[in-house]
């Protein structure tokens, strides 16, 4: 399965990240982006524990939402001491130069 580009939107305690990763589909662009998390570390120490809560809920099943309305959108939430953690993600459509 050919790797897609994903745009990833998060919004914690009142910092905005934005990155992107490349994967087949919007779970595995989860994964991926939880992987960076901990190793980039946006939100300090805090990102360690949003990558692995956001890994444990692919696991127990809960993927990312689809948002109605527009496509290949997806929103993923979650709870890190106390304060809310929002990502959209967005399949990107990867330059035709590859830039």
């Amino acid at each position: 399965m050919t790797a897609r580009l994903f745009t990833f939107v998060c919004e914690f305690r009142g910092a905005t990240n934005v990155s992107q990763v490349s994967a087949p589909d919007e779970q595995g662009a989860v994964r991926e982006w939880a992987r960076r998390l901990r190793t980039e570390r946006p939100f300090g120490r805090a990102s360690s524990y949003i990558g692995k809560t956001a890994e444990a809920d692919l696991k127990d099943k809960l993927p990312p939402i689809a948002i109605r309305g527009v496509s290949n959108v997806w929103c993923i939430t979650g709870i890190c001491g106390g304060d809310l953690m929002l990502a959209n993600i967005v399949e990107t459509v990867s330059p035709a130069n590859g830039s």
